[in-house]
């Protein structure tokens, strides 16, 4: 056996297979092809809950809070070294140590989610994880972003996503990008799609808007 994921899969992505197949109208082949890219976003988005775990509780509080700035808040190493008043170097040292320890811890989760012989991939998953990361991290100063974000933090591709709302890709990104404002029609199927719930605030005249997982929407 070379690749774990032919053999095994949780409960939980067998109830999400399962589910899948009994509400979609599919042909044998699709139905396959709905299932991997389904085993496949789960996995992302649990390994990305796996690696914030190490960020907690296995970073020192220098290297944390370096890759929260760099990871989560999009700064650079030069906007970083400037806050933290230390040099850009330092920054690049400390983040260089951090992300080798995240590398280390997510080589495991790597080769169950993949070959077994490829551990090489780790370090290419890594960005792809930490977007997934940051995605529910981040501020949500429009709709437009947090839609984005949701979609993100999902590990849901615009292609996919596309499909499931039944809007072309270029339609999606106009409103991920904030060019159409998207109708009401399209955040009720949105909420039900990707089970959340969203909320619009204000803090000091600001708008920020919030969303939550609804588990039995």
């Amino acid at each position: 056996m070379t690749n774990i994921s032919d053999e095994v899969i949780s409960v939980e992505e067998a109830k999400a297979a399962l589910r899948c197949m009994r509400l979609c109208n599919l042909d044998e082949y699709e139905a396959l092809e709905s299932v991997d890219c389904l085993v496949e976003r789960i996995r992302k988005v649990t390994m990305a809950k796996l690696v914030e775990e190490i960020i907690e509780t296995k970073l020192t509080e220098n290297q944390r809070t370096v890759v929260q700035e760099f990871w989560f808040s999009g700064k650079n190493t030069a906007q970083i070294a400037r806050d933290l008043c230390v040099s850009q170097a330092n920054v690049y040292r400390i983040l260089t140590r951090a992300n080798a320890c995240i590398k280390e811890l997510l080589t495991p989760l790597v080769m169950y989610f993949s070959d077994l012989h490829s551990v090489q991939v780790a370090p290419l998953l890594l960005g792809e994880i930490m977007e997934i990361c940051s995605a529910k991290r981040s501020p949500n100063d429009t709709l437009a972003e947090m839609l984005k974000n949701i979609r993100l933090s999902k590990a849901v591709t615009p292609e996919q996503a596309s499909r499931a709302m039944c809007i072309t890709v270029t339609e999606l990104k106009k409103i991920e990008k904030g060019e159409k404002e998207p109708t009401l029609g399209f955040l009720l199927r949105f909420s039900e799609v990707f089970k959340v719930e969203f909320d619009l605030t204000f803090t000091k005249g600001k708008e920020r808007y919030e969303w939550k997982e609804v588990l039995h929407k």
